[in-house]
């Protein structure tokens, strides 16, 4: 194999790919970058058997082949080339040699023979998400993934599909988070596919690759299905991943439809109460207390400790709901994460009592969409 790039070009695809590395050492060939050339390009794949992502790049193709190189390795030195450089690279038998104006390495490799095959999709794609909508969709979501690999489904984010939006969700448990994302234009497969398949479960590493490789001038993110793999195409780059079985929670089940109270709290007063309180959380059970009192529309903010001390926050508030006073308990990580994850300057906080779930949401008297486009969903601590 033989071709000529820039070091650009070869950088940027290789920043994609590089994160899937190293994730499983049982098979050493999966410690590898594939490259190959595939119709008068540069194809480049890495994969840990779980997700797989495949970038081409625009080369000069000299000579036809394909050979496993060290990512670490091959990442390292194209990363720290001059970005100016164009660089002339040949492999043979033993590896591939990379050479520019001033810089010169020789990489032993495998054969490419041996590196798995990772299924690629080239028919038309199902539908397709607003790029820049999605990456910030799941900048508010996959912060609420479980981390505990016990429930294989949590590990996950849920994706319910409708006729012309989708809705993803993200639960450990404790609290939740649902986006509502509208389509970009569904494809022609999409009505039949719709017909099989109401959800699924995509693993939060899948989606991370995807964040990484959405730019800001990157404009949609294709998806399509085939055998338990869904595809996801941004800017030429495919990621493909496995998904999860198992049965996602139903939590429409466990949200509430009306709320007995409904309030409207400044964001940046209501983040520095809650970091307030959570100095002394630590030493009271991770627990904060929120104490809503219609009347006088104040909500106080507390928390204790009998060795440490005491702290109270007494923010004003809006009420848009109800008159009796309501107190409720918190972990407070869990309502400050829910308070940074909203934009805008106000927040609506709902509530029923002090054992059942409440919720976060922007609050956008300019355009009601916003409001009920994204919801946090948190659980109290039970007393």
């Amino acid at each position: 194999m033989k071709f000529i790039c820039t070091q650009e070009n070869l950088n940027t695809a290789l920043s994609y790919l590089e994160r899937v590395i190293g994730r499983q050492s049982t098979l050493p060939i999966l410690s590898n970058f594939l490259l190959e050339v595939e119709k008068g390009r540069l194809k480049i794949s890495a994969t840990n058997l779980e997700i797989g992502i495949i970038a081409y790049i625009g080369a000069k193709i000299e000579e036809d082949g394909k050979i496993a190189i060290p990512a670490k390795l091959l990442s390292s030195f194209i990363h720290n080339l001059p970005s100016g450089d164009v660089l002339q690279c040949e492999s043979d038998s033993e590896g591939l040699k990379i050479e520019s104006a001033s810089y010169q390495m020789k990489i032993k490799g495998l054969d490419g023979k041996d590196f798995p095959i990772i299924p690629q999709y080239k028919d038309d794609y199902f539908f397709s998400f607003p790029a820049q909508e999605l990456k910030e969709a799941l900048s508010r979501l996959l912060f609420c993934v479980s981390l505990n690999s016990a429930r294989l489904e949590l590990t996950g984010v849920q994706i319910l599909f409708f006729k012309d939006e989708l809705r993803l969700a993200a639960t450990d448990s404790f609290r939740l988070a649902e986006e509502i994302i509208p389509f970009i234009q569904p494809g022609s497969g999409y009505g039949d596919f719709l017909s099989h398949n109401s959800s699924l479960t995509i693993p939060a590493n899948t989606f991370q690759e995807i964040v990484r490789v959405i730019t800001p001038g990157s404009s949609e993110v294709k998806v399509a299905l085939q055998e338990n793999q869904i595809f996801f195409e941004i800017d030429g780059v495919q990621i493909i991943s496995r998904i999860i079985n198992g049965k996602y929670p139903d939590y429409r089940q466990i949200v509430p439809k009306e709320f007995s109270l409904q309030v409207v709290l400044g964001k940046e007063d209501f983040q520095r109460a809650i970091k307030i309180a959570s100095t002394l959380s630590p030493y009271a059970s991770g627990e904060v207390t929120l104490a809503f009192a219609p009347e006088e529309k104040q909500c106080v903010i507390t928390s204790q400790s009998q060795e440490i001390g005491a702290n109270k926050t007494i923010l004003p508030m809006e009420v848009l709901k109800g008159a009796a006073p309501l107190t409720i308990i918190f972990n407070p990580r869990y309502v400050s994460e829910g308070i940074l994850a909203l934009s805008g300057e106000k927040i609506l906080f709902s509530a029923n009592d002090g054992a059942t779930p409440a919720a976060l949401r922007m609050r956008s008297e300019a355009d009601a969409s916003l409001t009920d486009r994204y919801v946090y969903i948190i659980m109290p601590i039970r007393k």
